[in-house]
């Protein structure tokens, strides 16, 4: 009996002495525990995942906030569209005279400079023509230097009218001045063999090229054509109704797979479609960086001059959360900031019409990626009320 007494004693003991122990392991781990920038979640379910971030911190982080109210912003219809050539913008290449092909210099793709060789040709007429020229030249250049004391001014008026004719007459035909100068310089008969080379009128891309080395081509035949997609036009298709709201001159927004470009009504056509009884309008889009081509179908927001009133942000003031939805960072209280989910309903140009937040919050409007790396190293969750 005393030795069971004894044993409950110790045991007591063991377990009073283990309790002390922990507690003060705990308080003492809890008093390590340090203050950051991003906040441990709190005990209050309105204060999880907060991230305070010092008013020193956000200026250096250039954190800008404004309070969320509805914008007006411009009315667009939205309609399909194609992109084409612009035809101001636009070189066809094709022979003067009839002509065959003897080297093909350039290929479909291709991009060409201004004055590059695209193509040889060889024709009977250019051969009689540049003879006529190497014979006039002659002619000329003997009356020229016996002088007008020397010949009748008939005889030096036709000359020098013969030799003009017969220089005109192979610009006329295709050849450039600096190619006829050098043809001149050479003084061999030999070179008056018909062949010449046709030059790009203006920089751009090959974009059709339908004939074969020997083939004979008749004057006008397209040989190549050369389009400069550094801007190019985009024809909106939309009703009879909704063109009626656009003018020319106002602002537009095409968009691709992969972009979004600034655009401008050119023109809007008159007639309707008999078939599908809608109405052109066309856009001029400048594409510098060549992310827009001719045949890719795309999608036009074309102002209407009416405005709308929208909750709406800009484009850079959304997150994407690791679930792969889309987050407004909001100012919960004086430098704590937290996700707050949103759905996008619309886009008008940069701007995002959104739903999941009422006016008179405080949002984050600058500076939202560093207020979202750091809620991502903290591991906070995005919250969906």
């Amino acid at each position: 009996m005393k030795k069971y007494g004894w044993f409950l004693l110790m045991s007591f003991l063991l377990i009073s002495i283990q309790t002390a122990y922990a507690g003060d392991e705990h308080g003492h781990s809890a008093s390590k525990t340090p203050t950051t920038i991003a906040n441990q979640q709190n005990d209050k379910h309105g204060d999880e995942g907060l991230i305070e971030i010092s008013p020193e911190g956000q200026q250096a982080a250039g954190i800008k906030t404004e309070t969320l109210k509805a914008k007006s912003l411009p009315i667009y219809i939205s309609a399909p569209g194609e992109a084409i050539p612009n035809k101001d913008l636009t070189a066809i290449v094709t022979p003067r005279i009839q002509a065959q092909v003897i080297q093909r210099l350039v290929k479909i793709g291709d991009h060409v400079k201004q004055g590059q060789p695209l193509v040889r040709l060889s024709s009977v007429d250019m051969a009689k023509a540049q003879a006529e020229l190497l014979l006039a030249q002659k002619e000329w250049l003997r009356v020229k230097q016996l002088g007008k004391q020397a010949v009748s001014a008939k005889r030096y008026q036709t000359a020098e009218i013969a030799y003009q004719q017969a220089y005109s007459k192979l610009l006329a035909y295709g050849m450039t001045r600096q190619q006829i100068e050098a043809f001149l310089k050479s003084n061999d008969p030999t070179k008056a063999n018909g062949e010449f080379t046709l030059l790009a009128r203006r920089g751009g891309t090959i974009f059709s090229a339908d004939f074969a080395e020997g083939q004979m081509i008749e004057p006008g035949n397209t040989l190549y054509k050369i389009v400069d997609e550094t801007s190019l036009w985009v024809d909106a298709k939309l009703s009879n109704g909704e063109s009626a709201k656009i003018e020319k001159g106002a602002k537009a927004i095409v968009q691709t797979a992969h972009h979004e470009l600034a655009a401008e009504v050119l023109q809007v056509h008159h007639k309707l479609d008999e078939t599908t009884r809608t109405r052109v309008v066309r856009l001029n889009v400048p594409n510098p960086k060549d992310q827009l081509h001719p045949g890719e179908f795309v999608t036009c927001l074309i102002q209407t001059g009416e405005t709308q009133p929208v909750l709406a942000v800009h484009r850079t003031t959304l997150m994407r959360t690791p679930d792969g939805d889309q987050a407004i960072y909001i100012e919960v209280k004086p430098n704590h900031f937290q996700a707050q989910e949103v759905q996008v309903t619309k886009k008008i140009g940069p701007w995002r019409v959104i739903k999941g937040l009422k006016p008179g919050v405080r949002i984050v409007t600058k500076g939202a990626f560093f207020v979202h790396s750091e809620s991502l190293k903290s591991g906070f969750s995005t919250h969906n009320h």
